[in-house]
């Protein structure tokens, strides 16, 4: 390029390293953006309704991927309503680059019309956050943005003032983003100590997260070669295939008791690629070992025996030939027991036989897996339904999983399955949405429409804050606050140009769920669950009891004086 604007500058640095679709909505700071894309048939603009499904859209091609994704908003409220899908690609560690508008330099300090402090604003959310205050110091700063969001994934921000973004670059150039694939595996001293301590082990679990994706083939064969069970983080969830014989759950509420014995159990745990937070879950007996390619989070959980840096599958592959073969099954069996009971109990709880409405939300879950791809993704809202996702939706080896995980902010199934679809229009996204969020956000399925993007939303109706009644009644409050007077959001779909199914009757779930499935183009389906189906952790401590004990007291109470 000999010459062109910022904005273009822009495009052509991030091109090679970032995804085809740009997020957000036009505004008059950013409208030589707009220009610019329009010339440029290596990008797709896609407008949505809300900048904040913006940043959630590609927040989650971003994480599917590894490569940029990229939003855009104007200046002021524009940029502000970026934010919340932003803290979700800040804390899933996904790299996601943001260009906003700003006032003219001229203006900036005056308190002019939507000026906002952006870099102010931003400054927690990113790993690089800068204003482009001269064409001169372009393309350089776009170049570092997008390296800088790569190389520690995270969120990268560029404001551009408005008198700023039509300025011509002569003799630009296109600078190079670096992206380097290189693999890290323990130094060969840090090799050996983990080899002598699981060897000296006579139990040993592995816990993998959502770093050990792309190694299940090594993790299977460390798993056999120990004879360890495996469990998940909610985030590695995917790792594994749920009918895998060393499969054995997840841990903490939305765990498994098949994980809880794993976990409980082992004289070693092997954490792998996994920065779970819930420290009361992990065993206080046994030694734990943890391997991360990130050094900052060695050991910031828990006290560790041994903790070494590196990619999961390199050095599990480097592991294997240094750990003796291991033949007492003992935990292993044990485990397996625990999750063949616990699977009829989840299977039970699913049952539709003979059952009236409301539908349990189990079922729901259940259903969506009989009838989905052996390549979906299902994308679930913070709530409820990642409880229901976890303990009933099986990945195969070959599904995939996202949600906010470590935000957990609601809202966020519907649009991180715009972007996941945008992806690859042909495979499966399904959302298993909550009503609060998917009300929340759901003027963006109309984005779903305008763009052809065959998303599936399984709205889980039960008109109420669901697990916020349950977290409530764990702490014996009255249930109080939180219903939810809901529309009919199959009605609402068909309104905004889709499909919509509406399903009352648990008898009527089976082939309603199918065929929403099968259906082109985007769809709602609405079902109306059970509000009384407590999503409750695989043991249930006697303090949580108690709580649940008063808050019914508290609720008799209160309808009793209405």
């Amino acid at each position: 390029m000999t010459e062109g604007t910022v904005f273009q500058t822009i495009l052509d640095s991030i091109a090679p390293v970032s995804h085809r679709q740009v997020w957000g909505i036009m505004g008059d700071a950013i409208n030589p953006l707009a220009d610019a894309l329009r010339t440029d048939d290596r990008f797709e603009w896609m407008h949505v309704r809300h900048e904040e499904v913006a940043a959630f859209a590609a927040g989650a091609q971003a994480k599917l991927t590894g490569q940029l994704g990229i939003c855009a908003g104007t200046v002021g409220p524009g940029a502000i309503h970026l934010l919340n899908g932003l803290y979700d690609a800040k804390m899933d560690h996904a790299p996601v680059l943001a260009i906003t508008g700003q006032v003219p330099r001229s203006e900036i300090g005056s308190d002019y019309h939507q000026e906002v402090n952006v870099g102010r604003l931003f400054d927690d959310v990113c790993v690089y956050n800068q204003t482009v205050m001269s064409s001169c110091q372009m393309p350089r700063l776009g170049v570092l943005a997008a390296q800088s969001a790569l190389a520690h994934p995270g969120v990268a921000h560029l404001s551009i003032p408005s008198d700023v973004g039509p300025d011509k670059i002569k003799e630009a150039g296109v600078h190079k983003v670096f992206v380097t694939d290189s693999e890290v595996v323990p130094a060969k001293k840090h090799l050996e100590e983990i080899a002598d301590a699981i060897n000296s082990s006579p139990s040993v679990t592995l816990m993998v997260g959502w770093g050990a994706r792309g190694a299940t083939k090594e993790v299977l064969a460390m798993a056999e070669k120990l004879q360890a069970p495996v469990v998940h983080s909610l985030k590695g969830k995917a790792v594994l295939d749920q009918d895998n014989p060393f499969w054995a759950g997840g841990l903490g509420l939305l765990g498994t008791t098949g994980g809880v014995e794993a976990v409980s159990h082992c004289d070693t745990l092997v954490l792998l690629g996994t920065d779970y937070p819930y420290r009361q879950f992990l065993p206080k007996h046994a030694k734990i070992i943890q391997i991360d390619i990130a050094a900052e989070r060695i050991g910031r959980r828990c006290d560790l025996s041994i903790g070494a840096v590196g990619h999961i599958r390199p050095t599990l592959e480097a592991l294997l030939p240094m750990v003796d073969t291991k033949t007492d099954s003992t935990l292993l069996l044990k485990v397996q027991k625990k999750k063949a009971s616990y699977e009829k109990k989840m299977a039970k709880k699913g049952d539709v036989q003979g059952r009236k409405a409301p539908i349990r939300p189990q079922a729901v879950a259940r259903a969506i897996c009989r009838h989905a791809t052996d390549s979906a993704i299902f994308i679930a809202d913070t709530g409820e339904p990642p409880v229901w996702m976890a303990r009933h939706i099986h990945m195969k080896g070959t599904r995939d999983f996202l949600m906010s995980f470590n935000h957990a902010s609601m809202a966020n199934a519907m649009p991180q399955a715009l972007g996941a679809q945008a992806l690859d229009k042909s495979r499966q996204v399904i959302a298993l949405c909550g009503d609060g969020g998917f009300s929340m956000l759901m003027g963006d399925f109309i984005t779903a429409v305008t763009y052809d993007l065959p998303i599936k939303c399984i709205v889980f109706n039960n008109s109420k804050l669901g697990l916020v009644k349950m977290e409530m009644e764990s702490m014996g409050y009255a249930d109080w606050g939180i219903d939810l007077k809901n529309p009919n959001f199959a009605d609402c779909g068909i309104a905004m140009g889709g499909k919509g199914i509406r399903i009352e009757n648990p008898a009527d779930l089976d082939a309603g769920i199918k065929e929403a499935l099968a259906m082109d183009g985007p769809v709602v389906v609405d079902v109306v669950t059970d509000s009384n189906e407590l999503t409750m952790p695989p043991e249930i401590m006697p303090a949580r009891a108690w709580g649940f004990a008063i808050s019914k007291i508290k609720e008799l109470v209160v309808s009793s004086s209405v």
